[in-house]
């Protein structure tokens, strides 16, 4: 064998070993493949923040419905469901202009939350997310420049991070 023919076979080798050793890992969400539905009541709140229950419970629902990996149902046809609560909502300064005034606040939001398998009768987790944006007073470039679209985009980034629990493998 040729010293070229001999490298060719050694790299085939290599490449072929690399593949059957990472032949069970797959790009397909972890769904159990029993469940193909889940509740979602609305949350709990126990923050001050007027209708964060609400606005995180749709922000939540929009991304199952996006993503299709679960249907979302009433808890009565549910195979899964997904509860929770609201435990904080806070908006502190995160930066401050020249003259002391506050420039940048960061909207954080953390929920307690519970996946529950309905069919089997078992919690598949339970733990707190968060979610949070930030936005400033004094820059209108800014990518978020008002409270209020920071909260929504601090509700979004928790609601994906609970579908990609619910649904994908870590």
């Amino acid at each position: 064998m040729t010293r070229r023919g001999f490298r060719l076979a050694v790299a085939v080798a290599l490449v072929a070993a690399g593949l059957s050793a990472c032949a069970h890992y797959g790009f397909s969400p972890s769904v159990r493949t029993h469940l193909s539905t889940i509740a979602i009541p609305i949350l709990v709140n126990e923050t001050l923040e007027f209708g964060a229950e609400q606005d995180l419970t749709d922000a939540i629902i929009d991304e199952f419905s996006n993503d299709g990996s679960l249907r979302v149902v009433g808890e009565e046809d549910a195979d899964s469901v997904l509860r929770g609560t609201v435990v904080l909502y806070e908006r502190p300064v995160m930066s401050y202009d020249s003259g002391g005034n506050p420039r940048e606040y960061k909207v954080r939001v953390v929920a307690r939350l519970s996946y529950e398998d309905l069919k089997r009768k078992e919690t598949a987790w339970d733990e707190s997310i968060e979610g949070w944006a930030v936005y400033s007073v004094a820059d209108g470039d800014a990518e978020h420049t008002t409270e209020e679209d920071a909260r929504a985009a601090a509700f979004g980034k928790l609601a994906q991070d609970v579908l990609a629990k619910t649904v994908q493998g870590w």
